[in-house]
């Protein structure tokens, strides 16, 4: 009995060691290999596919209007940002006001076109019967010629009016800030009665588009054969206590680059690393955390699958 009162501790004290290892796991829960079964290690940094989204000003103006608050989320298509438009209203009040009197003008010319067919088809009679001149059949097709002249320049008037609308109409909705994708405010840089324009260095808004999460790893060279696209990896944040999160690599990069994140460990200053992405199996990281990427082997799959 005294033999087997140690032995029975000793099983306890390993039992309570493994399951406090497994509870330092974050996301979706990853098998823990050997640091010598990493086929792999990176450095990377947490992103979204094509980057955060800066919204700017078409044109210059005074904002009038600010729709949204940081950390909102924005549907596509969502106004944002509204600008003083007052002179662009006017502008296409003047152009709807062209249009209307180049339609009325086509409409008088048109509406007078059937008479002097008229006129001319009867003097046409007449002149073969010799009860009119030539002259007089003459002027009333020349006329009816001209008329037709007429009605075909107030077409194209009533083309450009249309355009010149079009043009005022476009021009007005630049004015009018909205969202280009659906995702959430990251920042606001804009308030009320700030003069802002295209040019600006400071954007109005950025968004963080609702997509997949990803990791930008730099892969070294040494590792860029070790890597293929599909490959299971556990992304793990340093400063999180260690915690890791599922995922898998989506594409490798088709050139080499300078290092964006430092050089690692023995690297010199001018290595050149190959850019690997990665898509999260699950969230609960952010934009711009930097994680440490560890490649998993063929053999090793995540708990999840």
């Amino acid at each position: 009995m005294n033999k087997a009162l140690p032995l029975l501790v000793t099983l306890c004290a390993a039992l309570l060691l493994s399951a406090c290892g497994a509870a330092t796991t974050g996301g979706d829960p990853v098998a823990a290999p050997a640091p010598g079964d990493y086929v792999a290690v990176a450095r990377g940094q947490v992103g979204v596919e094509g980057g955060l989204l800066q919204v700017r000003a078409a044109v210059p103006g005074l904002v009038k209007a600010v729709s949204v608050a940081t950390n909102a989320k924005v549907a596509a298509g969502q106004t944002l940002v509204r600008l003083d438009d007052d002179a662009a209203h006017i502008a296409v009040q003047l152009a709807g006001a062209d249009l209307a009197q180049a339609r009325a003008q086509q409409a008088e010319l048109i509406a007078g076109q059937p008479a002097a067919e008229l006129r001319a088809q009867r003097l046409a009679a007449a002149a073969a019967a010799d009860a009119a001149s030539g002259q007089e059949l003459a002027e009333a097709r020349a006329a009816l010629g001209e008329l037709k002249a007429r009605v075909q320049a107030a077409a194209a008037a009533v083309q450009a009016a249309q355009a010149r609308l079009d043009a005022a109409r476009y021009q007005l909705a630049l004015y009018t800030v909205h969202a280009p994708v659906a995702g959430y405010v990251a920042r606001r840089m804009v308030q009320v009665g700030a003069r802002v324009s295209p040019d600006d260095a400071e954007p109005l808004l950025e968004l963080l588009p609702e997509r997949p999460l990803i990791v930008r790893a730099e892969l070294n060279e040494a590792y860029a054969d070790k890597v293929r696209p599909g490959m299971r990896a556990e992304v793990v944040l340093d400063a999180g206590g260690g915690r890791s999160y599922a995922a898998h690599v989506l594409r490798l990069g088709l050139t080499y680059g300078a290092v964006q994140l430092g050089p690692q460990h023995n690297q010199p200053d001018d290595a050149r690393d190959l850019e690997c992405v990665l898509q999260l199996d699950a969230p609960g990281l952010r934009v711009g955390q930097r994680v440490r990427v560890q490649f998993l082997p063929e053999t090793v799959r995540t708990g999840a699958e």
